[in-house]
């Protein structure tokens, strides 16, 4: 019984893949990645860092849109909601330590990340991304106060990561009067393997981070189907102790 349920699936997984190979993967130069059931924060009428009523720079931001930002290699693409991700620091001890799960289900040449961090932390890391992909394989990257990473009252500092830039400042609003959100572009090691979620993680310094929209660059949410057949085939295989 086992042998023919192993020869069925044989079958129809080659018989897919001959029909799927004729398909070509269409890359979209930036998708947003949806942010909305993660989000813990607001960026209008409330400091972003307590959720006390107040004015936020943040709130100039184009929300509710897709906006244009500056980036390390182009202008960038992000869906600007009214709220974010923040993270843990003992600044501000309220908010969680990791979200995790961020779904993505797709493939991207490199992903970007919009966001900041409330005080900042000088010994290191303080807060990582963490790629899960199908399969189990993860890649990890790591924010540090100067190199990629900032207090987000600080624009006028440059950064030591040449794929880190100031992707868009405002003079206009407090707290701090002047503030901005940092675009950093990760190269993905694995182009053509899908990325099932991404963890944002604090390290639990003072640093306080924000995330405010992540989008994939030359990506899609539509996954080549010989690439899912082929991790679901590898699966089965186990399964069936081949």
């Amino acid at each position: 019984m086992k042998l023919v349920k192993l020869l069925l699936i044989i079958t129809m997984f080659c018989a897919v893949t001959l029909f799927g190979v004729e398909q070509a993967l269409a890359l979209e130069e930036f998708v947003p990645i949806d942010l909305e059931p993660h989000s813990n924060t607001k960026l209008v009428g409330h400091q972003w860092w307590t959720l006390n009523a107040g004015d936020n720079t943040y709130s100039l931001l184009p929300i509710g849109e897709i906006g244009e930002f500056e980036g390390p290699d182009k202008k960038v693409k992000f869906q600007i909601i009214d709220g974010g991700i923040v993270l843990f620091g003992t600044n501000a001890q309220r908010w969680p330590k990791a979200v995790n799960d961020i779904v993505v289900e797709g493939v991207a040449k490199s992903i970007y990340f919009f966001h900041a961090t409330g005080w900042s932390h000088g010994g290191g890391p303080s807060y990582k991304f963490v790629m899960n992909y199908r399969g189990g394989k993860q890649e990890t990257l790591e924010m540090t106060t100067g190199f990629n990473s900032h207090d987000w009252c600080h624009i006028e500092k440059n950064f030591q990561d040449k794929n880190s830039v100031w992707g868009w400042t405002a003079n206009e609003k407090p707290a701090c009067n002047k503030a901005g959100l940092i675009t950093t572009k990760w190269e993905n090691p694995h182009p053509n393997t899908e990325i099932v979620s991404i963890d944002a993680i604090s390290l639990e310094t003072g640093a306080v981070p924000i995330i405010t929209s992540i989008s994939l660059g030359e990506g899609s949410l539509d996954v080549h189907p010989v690439q899912k057949l082929s991790l679901t085939w590898g699966n089965l295989k186990q399964s069936f102790g081949q």
